[in-house]
């Protein structure tokens, strides 16, 4: 008896707590399907585009769900277009990238790598908060969920650098003297049976 009184008592915290974190402003269905209409007909190459001006011109209260519905809309329509549309709506609106990403990954769970990869490049801040959302959705694919954002950063790390020095980037080259000496005198000697 206590158990059941216990897991009543835990049932409601939580049904209230999802309740409070819920959404004032929800997409009433008129203007959900408005928004799945105008991606709908959008020619491919100008999904992406067509789904950052949606987000763009929202209220700041509806940013998250116009984001979201167009995001879902573009991945339902064109399956080939979830990097695009994600990095063109999070340019658009960071805040909104953890709405986004879950989201996206509820609609195309198969592109996970993808959806986290332009969600680092949309969203550079919220990378992290990106790759710990899609780690706990799936625990297994988290060590590549960090390797594909690291990715990124380096990409973004050298981009910054080349912006920095004028476009002049250069590495260093390593020889390994070490190496190649330890190599050379393998089979010299008496070091082989």
């Amino acid at each position: 008896m206590k158990s059941n009184s216990l897991k009543s008592v835990v049932f409601a915290v939580v049904a209230g707590s999802v309740l409070a974190v819920a959404p004032a402003f929800a997409l009433s269905q008129v203007e959900s399907d408005s928004i799945s209409k105008s991606i709908l007909t959008a020619k491919v190459v100008d999904v992406s585009s067509k789904a950052a001006k949606l987000v763009s011109a929202a209220a700041k209260e509806s940013k998250s769900e116009v984001a979201v519905a167009a995001v879902t809309a573009a991945i339902k329509a064109h399956p080939s277009t979830v990097g695009t549309v994600i990095v063109s709506v999070l340019k658009v609106a960071p805040e909104t990238t953890e709405a986004v990403v879950t989201a996206a990954l509820e609609a195309a769970p198969q592109s996970a790598l993808t959806i986290l990869a332009a969600a680092a490049e949309g969203a550079p801040a919220y990378a992290d908060k990106a790759v710990a959302l899609a780690s706990a959705k799936m625990p297994t694919r988290a060590a590549a969920f960090e390797r594909e954002v690291a990715v990124i950063k380096g990409r973004r790390t050298v981009a910054s650098a080349a912006a920095i020095t004028g476009g002049n980037v250069t590495q260093e080259q390593r020889q390994f003297q070490n190496v190649i000496q330890v190599y050379s005198k393998v089979g010299q000697g008496g070091d082989r049976p």
